[in-house]
């Protein structure tokens, strides 16, 4: 059985045989270790009272504050290594790591003009989702070069590139953008399934919907579609544009407001709000219930406590209408698990899943193993101990 890699809290962890294994980033930690350099060069500039003063003071980077401007994106096997998109502050990069900790990790290529972001590797060949924070278009990297070329456009998000077993085709999901007449981005719509069939350089939808977001498209070993179906929140679908239009000053004047208060907490320590310290920390106990990921706000408390008043044997955060789906070559649709937030499809058919609180293999007779628990783990890949695909 092959070994299985995730990512959390922007670090790799590795589940084999003899446990989990835990590996950091090396771009990573360089970029962490370069800016808090360049922070203590600069130190004298922005801190202490002469800073406040002339208003140049910035609150001094820590290794928790630098981590935040990083994140691992995705993540794919090749031949052995690990080959994984990242972000360092203002810079994309493509990477690969070997597991093997005596041997360093190479570049591929870096951008400060686009983000890489959900990667999948074949013979030699990268598919990417690349762009910005919205618009992403699916794209192929040579591994060894570098170099890349886009197969699709528009004003469109794209995303979750998967090459098909004999690397022919590559499934992603997609979204149309709500553009206004200026150029803002005013919604995302629905993600639909397509299918990109290299040699004959066609795209194709496979599914759609005005009430479901269709997402993590992969193909298994019998030549059934596997993905992610969980509810669209759009404004279609939950939301009200015209209330939304009409309390846009409010917002804007509460925004205004909590970040003069913020700044009134930050340098004099003191809230402007009446009863502003308690309500402070209440408003952010609050917060702390909620998680983001995938564009989706989760509400962990409340996903958790119903997953556990469902009896289910390892109860996640992720809610219940996150479902891991199978769609047969006939275009039947069968729902393999619930509260799903990742996964991946082994060599053996089986699948190992994160429900937001732990990673899950999932056999193919339905039974399941717990592998580790583990918070927020997402971008899982089985890694293969006998190299295949390499260059």
């Amino acid at each position: 059985m092959n070994d299985i890699l995730y990512t959390a809290n922007q670090k790799f962890y590795l589940a084999a045989e003899n446990g989990i294994e835990e590996f950091t980033s090396e771009k990573i930690e360089k970029y962490i270790a370069t800016s808090k350099d360049i922070s203590r060069r600069h130190e004298w500039k922005t801190s202490g009272a002469g800073a406040q003063f002339m208003n140049s003071y910035v609150p001094k980077a820590d290794d928790d504050s630098l981590r935040m401007e990083t994140s691992i994106n995705g993540i794919s096997d090749c031949g052995g290594d690990v080959l994984y998109s990242a972000t360092l502050g203002e810079v994309s990069g493509l990477f690969r790591k070997p597991l093997d900790t005596s041997v360093a990790e190479g570049l591929i290529m870096s951008s400060r003009d686009m983000r890489i972001y959900k990667v999948s590797a074949f013979e030699g060949q990268c598919a990417a989702s690349v762009g910005g924070r919205l618009e992403r278009h699916i794209a192929i990297f040579n591994i060894e070069t570098g170099t890349h070329r886009e197969l699709t456009e528009g004003e469109v998000q794209e995303d979750y590139p998967s090459y098909s077993r004999d690397g022919r085709k590559i499934f992603y999901n997609s979204a149309g953008l709500g553009i206004s007449h200026s150029g803002l981005t005013g919604a995302v719509g629905p993600h639909g399934i397509f299918c990109y069939d290299i040699q004959r350089n066609e795209m194709q939808e496979l599914l759609a919907s005005d009430n479901f977001d269709y997402i993590a498209p992969k193909e298994d070993g019998g030549g059934n579609l596997i993905l992610i179906k969980r509810p669209y929140k759009g404004y279609g679908n939950g939301g009200n544009f015209l209330l939304d239009l009409l309390l846009f000053p409010v917002r804007i004047i509460k925004a205004i407001a909590g970040l003069l208060n913020y700044f009134s907490i930050a340098f004099g320590g003191e809230s402007l709000r009446s009863g502003g310290a308690d309500r402070d920390i209440k408003s952010k106990q609050i917060n702390e219930k909620d998680l983001f990921f995938d564009g989706n706000v989760i509400n962990a408390q409340q996903s958790l406590k119903a997953n556990q008043r469902r009896g289910e044997k390892f109860p996640g955060i992720i809610p219940h209408s996150w479902e891991l789906t199978k769609i047969d070559k006939e275009g039947n649709q069968f729902c393999l698990k619930k509260g799903v937030m990742d996964y991946c499809i082994c060599e053996n058919g089986d699948i190992v899943y994160s429900n937001g609180n732990a990673i899950i293999r999932l056999a193919q007779d339905g039974t399941e193993q717990l592998i580790e628990r583990c918070r927020m783990a997402c971008n899982i890949a089985e890694i293969t101990k006998t190299p295949k695909n390499s260059l």
